[in-house]
């Protein structure tokens, strides 16, 4: 009896069509507006117009900007099961530019006595920015499944931002000491991934059929074996 099922399964094997599985993938493009003002820096110096002023202020780090991308969802087609579901996050490789200016924002007496002219900035730069993911999005929450929908559920990706605002001298500061401060705006572009994999559902009937073929298949190869 034992060689008679082990036949027969192995002929349901070989005519039984196997349920493959297949993937579907979602890219979504947005982007977040970062708005931040510099922490104070101070510095001393002598200013000329037309000299570029660099790497001052700086954005100090983690400044954070949240971005918000909930209930975004697809949906597998109908008679499928899902099987794994990821949410994936792509950020630019390169540093993001900006919009940014710097200012003069007071002047404090000179160790040595002597002139002190604070400088003024032409009112246009750019910033140098780099986006990362925080602490606080690593590792990204699993996608909520629902029947044959998959979504981000309340997903909130948080970016940090760190860098500095260049900006050129519109006119000169003579030994000055004083704070230096600066604004700035930076668009961060990403793309948020769903990766949804899923196999066909066996209908019922579908597997009463297979049932009484393992049955017929069965009683045929004891039939056989017995020749």
């Amino acid at each position: 009896m034992r060689n008679t099922w082990i036949l027969a399964t192995a002929i349901l094997l070989a005519v039984a069509p196997a349920a493959l599985a297949d993937s579907i993938q979602l890219f979504v493009n947005s982007s977040v507006l970062a708005t931040f003002s510099s922490p104070n820096d101070n510095f001393w110096g002598t200013y000329y117009t037309g000299h570029p002023y660099t790497d001052f202020p700086s954005l100090g780090n983690d400044v954070g900007v949240f971005a918000d991308f909930s209930g975004v969802s697809l949906f597998v087609p109908t008679g499928n099961a899902v099987t794994s579901a990821t949410i994936n996050v792509i950020l630019p490789a390169a540093s993001i530019q900006g919009t940014g200016v710097n200012f003069a924002l007071t002047s404090f007496p000179a160790p040595n006595p002597g002139i002190s002219i604070a400088p003024t900035f032409n009112g246009t730069g750019f910033t140098n920015v780099s986006a990362s993911l925080s602490s606080f999005s690593v590792p990204l929450p699993s996608p909520v499944v629902s029947g044959n929908e998959v979504s981000t559920g309340d997903l909130a990706l948080l970016f940090l931002l760190d860098g500095s605002i260049h900006d050129t001298v519109a006119t000169p500061g003579v030994n000055w000491y004083g704070y230096i401060g600066g604004s700035g705006q930076v668009l961060i572009p990403y793309t948020v991934e769903l990766d949804v994999t899923y196999t066909p559902v066996p209908e019922p009937s579908t597997v009463a059929l297979l049932g009484t073929g393992i049955l017929g298949l069965a009683g045929a190869a004891r039939r056989w074996l017995y020749l």
